[in-house]
């Protein structure tokens, strides 16, 4: 499976509202996910760092970048 694809699943699971970005709370789910025992404390941080145009939620090119940074 390449990058695109696996980003495409991710937001298939975690939008759940469909509304085409992961909000803070789909995003903490994500990154429980993602981290799994590393804890939640280090999602504000996570989160701040990807959301670049800082509109509190993640892009699907926001999400990649995160992919490509943090779980490869």
């Amino acid at each position: 499976m390449d990058i695109n694809q696996w980003v495409d699943e991710l937001f298939e699971i975690f939008d759940e509202d469909k509304d085409g970005v992961i909000n803070r709370s789909e995003f903490v789910e994500l990154i429980d996910c993602l981290l799994q025992d590393k804890g939640i404390r280090m999602c504000e941080t996570i989160f701040k760092r990807f959301d670049t145009n800082h509109d509190n939620s993640i892009s699907k090119s926001e999400l990649k970048e995160m992919v490509i940074d943090l779980a490869l």
